[in-house]
């Protein structure tokens, strides 16, 4: 599986035959799921790893994320620990809680969790550069009424209008 450093490197070209993030890694979502000591590299799992869909990730979900998910979010996008629970709804004491006991955030923040995932998915392919994705996601967008995406990742409709305007970007129209 390549690492964050690895996923930054030079933007692609569209027609380049780079690695994209859908087919790095065989790990699946459940394994996030599984309890492990420690894993910096969990959310960039979310990314690298084969896409759930329908049931698969629907039984991820409610499995729940471990806790730590989301301080291995903060970091992926570095942003403050505040800025992520705030998003996936987890109060930071819950947090803190949950992650000292080794626990699981509840269904409802773990798909939070996954959609952030799937839409920075969805923007490391328009935009060819995870850096460049990073920083799409973390800072306010016009198209988006000068909302951050990441921002809107707490709402399935947010992520909607996200994911349209990375549509639109990825087929020249104007975002």
């Amino acid at each position: 599986m390549k690492s964050q450093s690895d996923l930054s490197g030079t933007r692609r070209g569209r027609g380049a035959a780079a690695k994209s993030p859908r087919n790095m890694g065989a790990r699946s979502h459940a394994d996030i799921a599984a309890p492990r000591r420690s894993d910096p590299k969990m959310f960039v799992d979310i990314l690298s790893g084969a896409p759930l869909s329908g049931i698969e990730a629907v039984r991820s979900i409610r499995e729940g994320y471990p806790a730590r998910i989301l301080k291995s979010a903060s970091s992926f996008f570095g942003v403050p620990d505040a800025r992520i629970q705030n998003i996936a709804h987890v109060p930071a004491s819950t947090a803190s809680r949950l992650e000292k006991n080794e626990a699981k955030i509840d269904a409802a923040a773990t798909e939070r969790v996954y959609r952030m995932g799937t839409v920075t998915r969805m923007a490391i392919e328009v935009l060819e550069d995870e850096g460049a994705a990073i920083q799409w996601m973390r800072q306010p967008n016009r198209a988006l009424g000068d909302i951050a995406p990441l921002e809107l990742m707490d709402t399935e409709p947010g992520a909607v209008a996200v994911r349209q305007v990375l549509n639109a970007i990825a087929t020249g129209g104007v975002a």
